[in-house]
């Protein structure tokens, strides 16, 4: 069969040719053998710019080269050639007579016996092709880009479970490779144990597949050094070329996972704590209460907010609103105490109440406090507690003008019963001579111990007449008294210093001081017997003795005629971990070294303890600094007065700078009574060096008033319980438990904990045996001079 011009379309062409006449937006025609038009669709005569009837039998060459070519172009050669052939002509090929670039294709029809019958010519505007497969290249590099930016590990998955793309997260989360995931099976993420199941459920997926999330359970990938991660997996089915593909999002949840846990953990807090805790919401109504607060808090359930636990409810509600903190607050439920903290939460509009059971810290601070006042061995008043009374008799006198007596009792010939028969005999005489002198003055007097074997009596109303009356007869008692030791019977005498009190008597320490010096002419004069205080003798003597050694304390400043001393503070728990307190010593003229209980009472009278205290601070820090204390840690001593000295501060704090000392190695030591004294001084100076990085130790502590009140208000690092406890502790039931309970309350505030005076094994092993953590004493080691 052979085609004409304007014949029919054969029958085997007709439906593919109407099809493209049909639908092609690109023209086409078909050609008989001879290169003439036979059909062509609407958009070649558009191409052309002619009618149907002016192309239709013409030959295509002629329509294209109206003016002849020498040689056929390209397009021309493939046509007379009638194979099938696909011709591209630029945009700018002078051959090409469009004004963009063209790719022709050339087909040949064959009849039923394969012979060529005609040319099917079909031209594509390559311009529009291009634009399209470089949207396409541009939409599939957006795509690829997106795939890898994600935060999440992505992977595309065929339908046969193998991996055909990933992108760069699977390494970051998964430790995979890019390389090392596509071809693989998808079950190379997961756990062993989950492999097999999940061929099923893939399967499962591609029959029903829909876009799903499956971080409702716990899933699980596996990372490539085997760790088990916790995850959520989104799926979203995806098709390419007619197959279902599955783009997997994993989320790796491990952090999210650990924050749940925590929060599940924080949550479980109130309900395990031992503490009573307690919500309830501003009208007062309880919206929770933990186990121990049912188990402390007997009938809560059925009292509710009648409870005595929540005694004035409102009132406490209504005070937390209005403060910017929490509010604090002490309660007694039956023989229970308890600290109370009330937490308004604004966010919840709700009121937490935490409640600390303190009945055994307040039944040992009430036990403390007494023990602070009261001598250990005798019971009697303690020398700090005497020295206020005295204060309170002085300030009597100034106001009234009454007159009060003093009197300083020195036993006579005591050591001989503690040299014969050790100290436990001499313990028990003076807890014997405590009753019978407490059974022979008045009620209105004050008996007290003031240390070794001296006590001390206030006589309240008293002239001078009626007082050596009394102090005769106390005498008398003394000398009287037959103690009774191991078969052995040994009489005391007494020495005894009287001191009347008036408006002119001046302080405590003038007071006692005089009354030291009685005592002292007492016994310088033949013992067993009162003398008097005399004034002028005194103040004359006195005045000059302190002349003399303020005039040798200002030397010894401008002369730098001062040394240290180190002595070794260990812990008990570790031999290695040792610091030293340093020790002040002076150099008299003659060479020979001074302590300071010589010299510092008239360093502070005279105000020139400050002095002192900054050359200590000096020195120590030039030792540090030259590597002359081989310790990380040092103590040094300050004196009350430096508390109030706001230029200390600044003085320690250049020191530190100039000498480059590590504030984290210095412990400052100040007395318990100069701390309390100047209490607010104390807290100020101790929270600002606190802040330097300097800690502080409470030295001679049960020695004086000893209130842990004051503790919970001051930055103390150490206390230093007060050597006569230590020393007595081994023998005395009594300063046993209260250096065990200082250690025990010492602790339960987190404050460590220092035993002085350790002088044998046996004090050594007591201390151990309570739980003190470091010791200090002739037994650990001496005193000794720091080598510049």
């Amino acid at each position: 069969m052979v085609l004409v011009p304007g014949s029919a379309i054969p029958d085997t062409l007709s439906n593919s040719w109407r099809t493209a006449l049909d639908f092609l937006n690109e023209p086409i025609c078909l050609l008989d053998l001879e290169d003439r038009v036979v059909q062509a669709n609407k958009t070649f005569f558009v191409r052309l710019g002619r009618q149907p009837d002016e192309v239709i039998g013409q030959p295509i060459a002629r329509l294209f080269h109206p003016e002849g070519e020498e040689e056929p172009c390209p397009i021309c050669r493939a046509r007379l050639a009638q194979k099938d052939t696909v011709v591209i002509l630029e945009a700018d090929d002078p051959r090409n007579h469009a004004d963009h670039s063209i790719r022709v294709r050339i087909g040949v029809v064959r009849d039923e016996q394969g012979n060529p019958s005609g040319i099917i010519q079909h031209i594509q505007d390559l311009s529009l092709i291009r634009a399209a497969e470089n949207k396409y290249l541009d939409t599939q590099k957006q795509f690829r880009d997106l795939f890898d930016a994600s935060p999440d590990p992505q992977i595309i998955v065929n339908g046969d479970g193998i991996i055909e793309q990933a992108n760069a997260r699977c390494f970051d989360v998964l430790g995979y490779k890019n390389s090392e995931l596509i071809g693989e099976s998808v079950e190379i993420l997961l756990p062993e144990e989950l492999r097999d199941r999940h061929v099923g459920l893939r399967q499962m997926f591609l029959d029903t597949p829909r876009p799903r999330p499956m971080g409702r359970g716990e899933l699980a990938c596996r990372h490539k050094d085997g760790r088990r991660l916790p995850v959520e997996i989104n799926l979203t089915p995806i098709s390419v070329n007619n197959k279902v593909s599955v783009c997997a999002v994993i989320r790796d949840v491990s952090e999210r996972k650990q924050a749940e846990r925590e929060l599940h953990r924080l949550a479980s807090f109130p309900e395990l704590s031992p503490m009573p805790i307690m919500e309830v919401t501003l009208a007062g109504e309880i919206t929770y209460a933990n186990s121990a607060a049912y188990h402390s808090f007997a009938r809560l359930d059925v009292l509710g907010v009648e409870h005595p636990a929540l005694f004035n409810l409102k009132e406490m509600i209504e005070k937390v609103r209005q403060s910017d903190r929490s509010v604090l607050r002490s309660i007694e439920v039956g023989a229970m105490v308890y600290e109370q903290q009330f937490s308004y939460v604004q966010d919840n509009q709700v009121v937490r109440i935490y409640s600390w059971d303190i009945t055994e810290i307040r039944d040992m601070a009430d036990e403390m406090e007494y023990f602070a006042t009261h001598d250990g061995l005798t019971g009697l008043v303690n020398r700090n507690e005497f020295d206020r009374r005295i204060n309170q008799f002085i300030d009597q006198s100034l106001r009234e003008n009454r007159e009060h007596a003093l009197c300083y009792i020195d036993l006579d010939q005591f050591k001989i019963i503690n040299d014969k028969c050790g100290h436990s005999a001499g313990d028990e005489l003076l807890r014997q001579l405590g009753r019978l002198l407490r059974d022979e003055i008045r009620d209105t007097d004050t008996l007290a111990r003031l240390g070794g074997d001296e006590f001390g009596l206030l006589l309240t109303g008293c002239g001078v007449d009626k007082a050596r009356e009394i102090a005769e007869h106390i005498r008398k008692a003394i000398a009287e008294y037959r103690f009774v030791w191991e078969n052995h019977v040994f009489t005391v005498g007494a020495s005894i210093g009287l001191v009347p009190i008036t408006r002119h008597s001046g302080g405590v320490k003038d007071l006692m001081s005089a009354a030291d010096s009685a005592c002292y002419v007492a016994k310088d004069t033949g013992r067993d017997r009162i003398h008097i205080y005399q004034q002028d003798d005194y103040e004359t003597g006195q005045h000059i003795k302190n002349i003399e050694w303020a005039h040798r304390l200002q030397q010894a400043l401008s002369e730098n005629l001062f040394c240290l001393y180190k002595q070794s503070i260990r812990s008990t728990q570790d031999q290695s971990d040792e610091r030293y307190e340093l020790l002040v010593r002076m150099v008299n003229e003659d060479g020979a070294h001074c302590s300071p209980g010589a010299f510092i009472p008239a360093a502070e009278r005279f105000n020139l303890i400050k002095n002192v205290d900054k050359w200590v601070v000096n020195e120590a820090f030039r030792l540090i600094s030259t590597g002359c204390l081989n310790t990380h840690e040092v103590s040094i001593n300050l004196s009350g007065d430096t508390l109030g000295d706001i230029d200390m501060i600044y003085y320690v704090v250049q020191k530190l700078e100039e000498y480059a000392i590590d504030p984290r190695g210095l412990i400052f030591e100040i007395t318990e009574t100069a701390m309390i004294t100047n209490l607010a001084n104390a807290q100020k100076f101790m929270s600002m060096m606190h802040d330097v990085g300097c800690r502080f130790a409470m030295d001679d502590f049960g020695s004086g008033v000893s209130s842990f009140a004051y503790l919970q208000n001051l930055h103390v690092d150490y206390l230093k319980i007060d050597g006569d406890l230590i020393r007595n502790s081994v023998v005395n039931k009594i300063n046993a438990s209260m250096v065990k309970a200082i250690n025990d309350i010492g602790h339960a505030m987190g404050i460590k904990t220092v035993a002085e005076f350790v002088e044998d094994e046996v004090i050594y092993e007591k201390m151990v045996e309570i739980g003190i953590d470091y010791v200090q004493g002739y037994y650990i080691d001496h005193p000794e001079m720091v080598e510049k």
